[in-house]
């Protein structure tokens, strides 16, 4: 039986999986017509099963994980339908996402499930869900769409093409740039931690940032999330908003999400005057710009900085000079680097060491801010249209927030999970959103 030990910062995601807040990624794929199960099954052990990941589980002992191939592994335990007596309407694909993703990963299988969900109307979805320790989610995104065709029937990874200038840019774009030898060589960023000056600010940076201020974000998290997404947003009109700022994609998208978390804190009655919060980003360190460019490499390559959110900003325009202060400041930094560099240090030590450092990152910040430009036309499976896509990977460290921005033909999605303790209805936090993005546009409109 084959069998890898498991790298160290895939460890560190194991270790990281608590039951009030596992450590998966969740990800929805809908579409107008009905896909096959059949269809389904054959383009997955095509086309993912390539991956060794998929077809092993995990075993444990002396606290080193290794990866061995699941003797009993078979295609039907974890692909599986869900029958809908009623129409796939937003409503109702909302409830099913939340269930399925409330479900745990069965610990002796390998760590993932995916439910093709048909609606009584003819139309379908799948909702997959991947344990962060196979892969992060700029990976795992890259995976599922490898299910998928272009418009001619070309299997989309047989024709990947890079993106281009001017569309949705990764968060802190220049990072990218800058960490292809870390993606060459991830152990070197274990050796960047120890040397340099800006690598010792960075890590200071990391370590001693302050707590992040208490407010409804931060309650004891109840072990049970609710999910919620936007209607597409035209990425052409995110696009022209930020022109008429001079802004670009992401300082559109940021603004209007920090505008909605003011709102979202006042309505509970915080003192949002007062102060900023704090969000991790995860930052991608591979060389790559964009989903289509990668490679079919797994395993978890990126690092992670903090970025303070002036909620405390009472008008856009604010909130954009706010923003871009900050990013700036970030950007050219090796914070990222430092952040893979402790998670590869962190896969090392016991659980036990994991979890408290998790308690204290979970301190510093209150959410999680993912961002992933994905492909720039539809896609299909098995024919069938690829309606909309949507990821959202997990609020590690205790934290009951996770905001999640992707692209997909045009469209602009953000996506909420979040835990019940911190609020129970996540399709207010996205109407907030899409409000804020609304009253960007009748600005620019009116400037004109």
């Amino acid at each position: 039986m084959a069998s890898e030990r498991m790298s160290p910062v895939d460890t560190a995601w194991l270790h990281m999986d608590e039951p009030e807040n596992p450590a998966d990624i969740v990800t929805l794929l809908t579409f107008d017509d009905r896909l096959s199960y059949d269809a389904l099954k054959s383009v997955i052990e095509e086309r993912l099963l390539k991956y060794d990941r998929f077809k092993q589980r995990v075993t444990e002992a002396d606290g080193h994980p290794t990866w061995e191939d699941d003797p009993e592994f078979h295609i039907e335990r974890h692909v599986m339908r869900y029958e809908l007596d009623a129409p796939l309407t937003s409503d109702t694909l909302s409830r099913v996402v939340t269930d399925l993703a409330n479900e745990d990963l069965s610990p002796d299988r390998p760590l993932w499930a995916m439910h093709l969900i048909e609606g009584s109307d003819g139309g379908s979805a799948i909702v997959s869900r991947l344990h962060h320790c196979i892969a992060d989610g700029f990976a795992l995104a890259h995976a599922m769409l490898t299910l998928t065709d272009r418009a001619d029937g070309t299997p989309m990874s047989e024709t990947l093409q890079p993106a281009e200038q001017g569309e949705h840019e990764p968060l802190l774009d220049v990072l990218v740039h800058e960490a292809a030898e870390v993606a060459r060589h991830p152990s070197h960023a274990v050796d960047l931690a120890k040397q340099g000056a800006a690598l010792a600010l960075s890590l200071g940076h990391l370590l001693f940032v302050p707590f992040d201020r208490r407010t409804v974000l931060k309650k004891e998290l109840s072990g049970r999330r609710r999910m919620a997404w936007s209607s597409g947003l035209d990425l052409e009109t995110i696009k022209w908003i930020g022109h008429s700022r001079g802004a670009t994609v992401n300082d559109v998208l940021l603004s209007a999400m920090t505008g909605a978390l003011r709102r979202f804190l006042a309505d509970a009655g915080e003192p949002v005057d007062e102060f900023t919060i704090r969000a991790i980003i995860p930052v991608n360190l591979r060389p790559v710009h964009s989903i289509e460019e990668m490679d079919d490499s797994m395993g978890n390559r990126f690092g992670l900085v903090f970025l303070d959110l002036p909620v405390n900003e009472k008008t856009t325009e604010a909130r954009f000079r706010g923003l871009k202060e900050r990013m700036d400041a970030m950007k050219g930094t090796p914070e990222a680097f430092v952040a893979f560099g402790i998670l590869n240090a962190l896969g090392h030590t016991s659980a036990t060491i994991e979890h408290i450092v998790n308690d204290v990152f979970g301190r510093k910040a209150s959410l999680v801010v993912t961002n992933v430009p994905g492909p720039r036309e539809p896609l299909y499976i098995d024919g069938v249209r690829l309606r909309d896509v949507m990821t959202w990977v997990p609020h590690p460290a205790r934290l009951g927030l996770g905001l999640a921005i992707l692209s997909y033909a045009g469209k602009v999605i953000v996506g909420v999970r979040v835990d019940e303790a911190v609020s129970n209805n996540p399709a207010h936090l996205v109407t907030l959103f899409e409000d804020e993005v609304s009253g960007m546009l009748d600005k620019a409109k009116a400037s004109y």
